[in-house]
């Protein structure tokens, strides 16, 4: 079993040279799974049947990864509402993961929320609109929230982006049902790992991920949210589970809707 836990903070100038000389020789790739990371966001993906990762400090660089109808899947929400509350797509994503993970679908901001750059400020407005405060920790993803929805927006960008949320793609991978212990747990990723069985030598990958990049870059659960995403991307349509069906969009077209693998 891979040690996840393990990580490479003494990557040498040779193996950082090996990884951009894999982006200079990078070709479009038709499926890639995404999750937000230290050092920006980590792909998942495949070249020649192997899985692969790469890092990327922002998402208009993974532009040229991808082809124009490539199937993303990112751990970050798509769509935002306008004066607050809580996205249907979220509360669908609760039961599911209730009783074990549902406080891993952290609270989504309004639009006008998420510009905000200070927290007591973001705080108040929350409040205001919603009549619910914010955590710190759903504050820290911001700059990652504003990113995505800017993105989308441009029109050069290529791909079909669906939000994916890991432990709701975990679930369904699980016949339904949620899993107890913490992707943050060796049990919880040893779990986590044999879900992903159909991707094929999973541990070969993230060992090779590991020791590429250190955890101040990357943590162990990014590699594994990651992967779990590409499942979902690699999945065809209707071998999915789209919550909820015909999902609303926001005020700038986004469909607000959480993509899993079908059970």
């Amino acid at each position: 079993m891979t040690n996840l836990s393990a990580g490479n903070d003494n990557q040498s100038d040779a193996d950082r040279a090996s990884v951009t000389e894999r982006r200079l020789n990078f070709a479009p790739r038709t499926a890639l799974g995404i999750d937000g990371c230290r050092s920006g966001w980590v792909m998942a993906f495949r070249v020649d049947g192997e899985i692969q990762f790469e890092t990327r400090a922002d998402l208009p660089s993974v532009n040229d990864a991808l082809t124009s109808d490539a199937s993303v899947m990112i751990d970050m929400p798509i769509g935002l509402l306008r004066d607050g509350g809580t996205r249907h797509c979220d509360a669908l994503a609760r039961a599911q993961l209730r009783p074990y993970r549902s406080s891993s679908v952290f609270g989504v901001p309004a639009r006008e929320v998420a510009r905000c750059t200070d927290y007591a400020e973001a705080n108040a407005l929350s409040r205001t609109l919603s009549g619910k405060g914010l955590s710190k920790q759903s504050f820290y993803l911001f700059p990652k929230i504003r990113e995505l929805d800017s993105w989308l927006g441009q029109p050069k960008r290529k791909g079909v982006w669906r939000e994916c949320h890991p432990e709701v793609a975990f679930a369904c991978l699980n016949g339904g049902i949620a899993l107890k212990a913490s992707k943050k747990t060796e049990e919880g990723r040893a779990a986590r790992l044999l879900l992903l069985h159909e991707l094929g030598n999973v541990e070969s990958a993230l060992s090779q991920g590991l020791a590429t990049y250190p955890r101040k870059e990357v943590l162990p659960d990014d590699f594994i949210d990651a992967l779990v995403c590409l499942l979902t991307a690699e999945r065809a349509p209707d071998r999915r589970i789209v919550l909820p069906q015909n999902g609303p969009s926001d005020d700038n077209g986004l469909r607000m809707e959480i993509v899993a693998p079908h059970f």
